[in-house]
């Protein structure tokens, strides 16, 4: 599959780890479709980097909590600038709660973000490609998924890669799905303190990874045709340690 003329929706797509990944696809010639929910300023802000490249670029708001609004969300994606054909599913709720602090509405919450959303996109691509055109599908997932202080993030994550390992059976053979294991690539948004240093005693690499590490592995998995429901790690070899 040839990422330059493809169509990408980046959920997330204007900060941090999902900016990076946004400018890299449309660096390698896909136009990209950036979503965001609060995020307004900040993906435009990418959106207007990414048609400096020379590709189409535009951003949509959705929160994905409200299974309606992820629908619209590719639909509207998806009659943007062509067939989306690169589903990126990169946001993510992520907070400090333990099992004591997580009702069920916050439940309900996580599994809807980083569980329900990437289900529903990926459904939704599988009705508009029909098993005529190619796609690919990568879920942005973490390597360590069981915390007892990101209790309710960390099981929606490890619910994530069975979610990854059954789209890759049920949207084949015309679409690959994997998922990237990410290690400590930028300090937590609600993180105060030297993270860096702690994280580059525990990882084999000695450092934090960069989002250019994390979007050079996204490219090399839309390129390849045959790795499907895999979860490549990037994470400096921490799983390990």
């Amino acid at each position: 599959m040839q990422i330059r003329g493809s169509t990408a929706l980046i959920t997330g797509g204007g900060r941090r780890v999902g900016r990076s990944i946004s400018l890299a696809l449309a660096d390698a010639g896909a136009d990209v479709v950036v979503h965001y929910n609060r995020s307004e300023t900040d993906a435009l802000a990418t959106v207007k980097e990414a048609s400096s490249m020379g590709v189409k670029a535009g951003a949509l708001s959705a929160d994905l909590v409200d299974p309606a609004q992820v629908v619209r969300l590719f639909d509207e994606a998806d009659s943007m600038f062509g067939k989306v054909t690169i589903l990126i599913n990169n946001a993510s709720a992520f907070s400090k709660l333990t099992m004591a602090e997580t009702t069920p509405e916050i439940w309900d919450s996580y599994m809807a973000v980083n569980l329900r959303a990437p289900f529903l996109l990926a459904q939704a691509m599988h009705r508009s490609l029909d098993g005529k055109l190619p796609g690919k599908v990568v879920n942005l997932n973490d390597w360590r998924t069981a915390r007892s202080t990101r209790f309710p993030y960390g099981v929606s994550k490890a619910a994530l890669s069975g979610l990854t390992r059954s789209l890759a059976i049920a949207m084949a053979p015309n679409v690959q799905v994997n998922e990237l294991a990410l290690g400590a690539i930028l300090p937590p948004a609600d993180h105060e303190g030297a993270h860096g240093e702690k994280v580059s005693k525990a990882a084999p690499a000695g450092r934090m990874g960069t989002t250019g590490e994390v979007s050079q592995a996204i490219l090399s998995l839309i390129e390849n045709d045959f790795i499907t429901g895999e979860t490549i790690r990037v994470d400096g070899g921490r799983h390990i340690h």
